[in-house]
């Protein structure tokens, strides 16, 4: 082999060894990707910025391997309240309830049933507002409003 064909072949291995080392130096971010971590950007950051030091690959490489939350059902929040998951903020689901109904002098209707019509307009509008904002999930709000228009129907009866 002539040294022209040699210094020819070094380059093409040369230049087929680089989308090699491309490849090695952002596995850490296709992990994170694949993965859906919910701190893929920040392991993109950390990887073309200190990953050439070794030890920034390493430790965006454990990072995307770690997942600190996913959630269960579908659309649930991955970072939390951040964005980051940094201190596992994830936000709680929490149940609505409306306030005990006590009983009315007669002893058979609640008290709480003695709602007027533009209350009870009222205590829909809330409730859909809670409901556009995400407190309230849609069962949730459906069976709150049926209570108010029962108790509504339950004075109007009365």
């Amino acid at each position: 082999m002539s040294t022209g064909e040699t210094e020819a072949l070094l380059t093409v291995i040369y230049l087929g060894m680089i989308p090699v080392a491309f490849l090695i130096y952002a596995i850490p971010s296709i992990i994170a990707f694949r993965r859906r971590h919910p701190n893929r950007f920040a392991i993109l950051v950390i990887n073309i910025a200190f990953g050439g030091t070794g030890i920034g690959w390493l430790g965006a490489l454990v990072w995307a391997l770690g997942a600190v939350h996913i959630p269960n059902e579908a659309g649930g929040s991955y970072g939390g309240e951040s964005g980051l998951n940094l201190f596992v903020n994830d936000p709680k689901a929490v149940r609505f309830v409306g306030p005990p109904l006590a009983t009315g002098a007669g002893g058979g209707t609640p008290a709480s049933a003695a709602l007027t019509t533009l209350a009870a307009v009222g205590e829909i509008e809330r409730l859909s507002a809670l409901r556009a904002s995400g407190v309230l999930s849609e069962p949730e709000f459906i069976d709150l409003k049926a209570d108010v228009l029962r108790r509504v129907r339950v004075r109007a009866s009365a």
